[in-house]
């Protein structure tokens, strides 16, 4: 088993683009915080520190491997509850919602194609 917080040194090793795209994704979904207020930024919070911790699971048994997209598998139940609530949204928080949608889908696409890939190699 490896050590979860070598994670964050992994990452920096991975190809610029990759560490600027976890940093957005990490920025955005913690970003919730300025929206504390409404349960929805609660609940948005909640699953990525879930998501996180779970990442570092996987990551202390398979290490920086395309299995880590399974971490952002709650995902997959909180953006279709995002988009549900948009019509509920007013201003500043609407825009954020919009936003970390947009960058929660493209994560998940590139996520079930990791994963597929992974598993695809496991089963070879």
């Amino acid at each position: 088993m490896r050590n979860p917080f070598l994670f964050f040194s992994e990452l920096l090793k991975q190809p610029r683009w990759v560490s600027v795209w976890v940093a957005v994704l990490a920025l955005f979904n913690m970003a919730s915080l300025m929206f504390w207020s409404e349960p929805l930024a609660k609940l948005i919070f909640i699953t990525f520190m879930v998501s996180a911790m779970t990442m570092m699971a996987l990551y202390s048994y398979f290490g920086f491997e395309k299995i880590l997209g399974i971490g952002h598998g709650f995902w997959l139940l909180l953006l279709p509850y995002i988009l549900l609530q948009l019509e509920h949204a007013e201003h500043g928080f609407f825009q954020y919602l919009v936003m970390l949608s947009v960058l929660l889908a493209v994560s998940l696409f590139f996520d079930v194609i990791d994963v597929w890939k992974f598993f695809r190699k496991v089963r070879l």
